[in-house]
């Protein structure tokens, strides 16, 4: 879509100006290429220490679980009836709930 002028000065000067937007254009992209790349490694690096802290959070969990899997183990070994009490008198509610007609 080149337009050309009748007066040689004016297209002198539209192909300078072209020649300059060019430059600038390349100067930008370069500018903000960096820009990205410095944010991109300092987001890369926020997500690494995110996802460390996240597995060492997994791992502190699945200790808990386990030690307290390992308590309630223990719990129902030296108190199965009280357990059993507790299991029997849910399933009545919960029958006393679902049996419950619908009139």
């Amino acid at each position: 879509m080149a337009v050309r002028f009748e007066d040689k000065r004016i297209n002198e000067a539209l192909e300078l100006l072209n020649e300059v937007a060019k430059d600038k254009k390349a100067e930008l992209q370069n500018m903000v290429t960096d820009k990205y790349s410095s944010l991109k490694s300092v987001l890369g690096e926020v997500a690494e220490g995110m996802q460390h802290q996240a597995r060492e959070t997994y791992e502190h969990g699945k200790e808990k679980i386990k030690d307290l899997a390992s308590k309630s183990d223990e719990s129902v070994h030296k108190n199965p009836w009280q357990y059993l009490g507790g299991a029997a008198i849910g399933f009545l509610i919960l029958g006393f709930f679902l049996g419950r007609s619908s009139k």
